[in-house]
């Protein structure tokens, strides 16, 4: 099968099975549309908190979006995003399994 027909072939490498059917694609789009959804509501939440703290003169308005982490927030956000980003990648590009 060419990689024109099968984007994920090159990342999956030569004679391993496909991680999902094609069948299965509607049920990862459903997937995606489920977490963007939680997700909006996150940030909705979020965006109505700060918006309580500004009223309630407990922040100043735009104090959050203005905040620049000090080093030890600026690295611990940095390993979690990778963290974050390795397990979403392994999940999506799970690594070749090793040969005994």
């Amino acid at each position: 099968m060419s990689d024109a027909h099968d984007p994920g072939a090159a990342s999956r490498g030569v004679g391993q099975a496909q991680a999902l059917a094609p069948h299965q694609i509607d049920d990862v789009a459903n997937a995606l549309l489920v977490l963007a959804r939680e997700l909006w509501v996150v940030k909705d939440r979020q965006r109505v908190l700060e918006a309580l703290l500004a009223e309630n003169g407990i922040i100043a308005p735009g104090v959050i979006a203005d905040h620049q982490p000090g080093p030890a927030l600026t690295a611990e956000l940095a390993t979690e995003r990778t963290r974050y980003t390795q397990a979403l990648m392994t999940a999506l590009c799970p690594p070749p399994e090793q040969a005994p």
